[in-house]
């Protein structure tokens, strides 16, 4: 069976390192065997407690498409000490029937510290029955880590990036065959 795994930029700029990495990123699970999809949450409206039918057709289908993978890979920049707004917003509208017992993958990229912003999608993620089951990849000054390039001048984080893709892909099959507990 092969996995299905969502791939979600937290920064809403084109171009940015988070892009860039997600970019980078999703073909090394596609090289693991993974089929991948990625969901811009641009659209999104914000999360303002009304009714859900009355929300715009682009919720149902970030529900739709957190709810029919397998795992999720999260590229995230910080901002001002944590995640970025509106990629805050667009995990409130998942839940536990969307998430719930899923692996994720966490990228911090930011030209600063990006571990707050990893913190607080990793939280966020546990909270809503995320499985936090591979490591994070933090990529803080990433003009010096990744520079203007379409993949990592670093060497130990390409090395990094190529472990978690290895071990995510291992934990969405383990899920997808119900070998981890609660699958």
């Amino acid at each position: 069976m092969t996995v299905h795994i969502l791939g979600i930029n937290g920064s809403l700029r084109r171009g940015s390192t988070a892009d860039r990495a997600l970019s980078y990123f999703l073909p090394l699970l596609q090289e693991r065997g993974a089929r991948c999809e990625t969901f811009e949450i641009g659209g999104l409206p914000a999360l303002d407690g009304r009714a859900d039918d009355s929300y715009p057709p682009s919720v149902a289908a970030w529900r739709a498409a957190a709810g029919s993978a397998d795992g999720f890979v999260f590229t995230v920049p910080s901002f001002h000490g944590g995640m970025p707004g509106a990629f805050k917003n667009a995990l409130d509208f998942l839940g536990i029937d969307q998430v719930g017992g899923k692996p994720f993958a966490l990228i911090g990229v930011a030209m600063g510290d990006a571990e707050p912003g990893v913190t607080d999608t990793s939280r966020v993620m546990r909270h809503i029955g995320g499985v936090a089951g591979v490591m994070d990849i933090v990529i803080s000054r990433s003009g010096q880590h990744w520079g203007p390039e379409d993949a990592p001048a670093n060497e130990a984080i390409t090395a990094a990036m190529r472990k978690v893709a290895e071990d995510l892909v291992a934990f969405c099959q383990l899920r997808a065959d119900g070998r981890l507990p609660g699958a």
